[in-house]
């Protein structure tokens, strides 16, 4: 399995940490956390799924649609 970790996810995403937990709270990610090491880290499929969200978001609002799924976040 490839990880992440969130200060790169941050990073590629171009969001803060908030975003990205409220991202991973409401697609039910979770974090993982390694012995010895003190970054935390989400699954590279899990960071796949945000930004495939994050992207959908982002055209949607381009196109002048409003979200109605309450499901889908506002993209920061």
């Amino acid at each position: 399995m490839d990880y992440i970790t969130l200060a790169e996810a941050t990073k590629q995403l171009g969001v803060t940490r908030a975003t990205l937990y409220y991202y991973m709270r409401k697609l039910s990610i979770g974090k993982q956390r390694f012995p010895l090491d003190k970054r935390v880290y989400l699954l590279q499929s899990d960071f796949e799924r945000i930004k495939a969200l994050k992207a959908g978001a982002r055209e949607r609002r381009e196109q002048g649609q409003e979200e109605t799924d309450p499901k889908l976040p506002a993209v920061a």
